[in-house]
Order: structure tokens, then sequence, then C-alpha cells
């Protein structure tokens, strides 16, 4: 397999000098990353913490340098990791820009060598979603855009699906549900094809690609779906909450 990312972004013309150099470093902040994941894959020591999750050394160590070489050029920008939060409580902005990261999306899968998994980063602006990156480890290639940019997977530009037809529709949807949401999943369950990756970014890097016609999620982070917002908004999906 070639293991070479490309280095390629979408037209980022629209873009002012603020975003566009947080684009570019978001970029690079991630490929860096990509070799040192690909080679713990099914290997590294993992724990469970106090809220039932599993983490890494990898989650650990990808949080720690990532955010190190992007605070180096943006100081004042806002960081938040799934592996640096420690609060149930909603963490204020202070700053125009903000990173959200995942660095071990999908850290089940990851820790015990099923593919799909990967290293989300997300960036916002004022509080909203404006670009986002995932490394996809199961497809080895990284998928990225934003509103006004489009998105690419690699190199090729990917729209996510719009001829959608309910009884042949195939979703995303992680596990367990609140039971008080079953019933009123009951129809849609018997009708859909049902998917559940384990990792929420490769659900809605699937959706971008119209690979999936749908995600449906009830317990998701802000690490979860901050880059897969993005993307997918700049592939033409849409989202209720």
């Amino acid at each position: 397999m070639d293991r070479t990312l490309t280095n390629q972004t979408p037209n980022l013309s629209s873009a002012d000098p603020e975003l566009h150099v947080r684009i570019l470093a978001g970029h690079k902040a991630v490929l860096d990353q990509v070799d040192y994941f690909r080679a713990n894959f099914g290997l590294t020591q993992s724990r469970w913490k106090g809220d039932g999750t599993r983490v890494t050394e990898v989650d650990e160590t990808i949080s720690v340098q990532l955010f190190s070489a992007l605070e180096i050029q943006f100081p004042a920008d806002d960081y938040c990791s799934e592996e640096s939060v420690e609060t149930p409580e909603p963490i204020p902005l202070k700053g125009e820009f903000a990173w959200i990261l995942d660095p071990v999306d999908g850290t089940n899968n990851y820790a015990v060598g099923v593919p799909e998994c990967g290293i989300s980063l997300g960036l916002l602006r004022n509080g909203l979603p404006v670009y986002g990156f995932i490394y996809d480890y199961g497809r080895d290639n990284l998928l990225q855009g934003g509103p006004h940019f489009g998105a690419i997977e690699g190199d090729r530009p990917v729209h996510a699906a719009q001829s959608l037809v309910n009884e042949k529709l195939t979703f995303c949807m992680h596990f367990p549900i609140p039971v008080e949401e079953l019933n009123a999943l009951n129809e849609a369950l018997q009708v859909w094809r049902i998917r559940c990756p384990g990792s929420a970014a490769v659900g809605l890097a699937n959706v971008a690609t119209g690979r999936l016609d749908g995600c449906l999620e009830f317990r998701a982070k802000p690490w979860d779906c901050a880059a897969g917002y993005a993307i997918c908004e700049g592939a033409g999906a849409r989202f209720r909450f």
C-alpha cells in the first residue's frame, strides 16, 4: 500500500489571511502525527477513565504534540482536546479561534486493532466550525474541508448524498441509544440499513463522501463532531439538532 498522504488542500482563495494560515497549520499538524498513529495501531497500552471511556498512550501523546505545535503559532487561540477536559461544565471560549481535537477517535477500535479510527481536528471561529481535518486510518487518507471551501478526500472532491429514498437509506448510528429514544426510532430501525463504525469521525467522513446517507448520534461530544461538522457542510450535508 502507498502510505504517502497528499499535501493538497481545497481552493482556499476565499479564506482571509487569519483563517488561511490556520488551515495550513492544522493540515501540517495532523499529517505530522500520522506516522506515529500508524506505528502504534493495535499495539499501544490503554486504560479506562473514570467516565468509562478508554484512553491510550497515543491519545495523550498526540494531544500534547499536536497542540504544542499549533500553540507556537497561535498562542491566543483556545485549545480543547478530549484528553485535556476534566470538567463536565462548558468551557468558555476566550479567543476568536478555537481548536477541538480528538487525538484518537474510535479509541476502542484503535486499541484492539479495528481499523475504523482516526485523528479528528476541528477549527472553530467565534464558536462555529469553519474547517475540519479527519485522518481516516482504515482508508489511510485525509479528509478535509469546510463551509465555502468544499471538501476533499486526498485530492478528490467529495459530496454528500442528495437523492435520499427512505427505504434505501444507509445510516451510521452508535450505541448505546437512550431508552427514551428507542420508540421514536422503532420504524426507522426496521427500514434503514444501519452501520456502526465505532468512530463518530469516520461515520461523518462517510457521510461527507456519500458512502453513507446520514449519521445519527445521541451522545456525541464536541471533539467527536467538530471536524466532521465543518467537512460535511463543505460537502453539502445538512445537520439537525
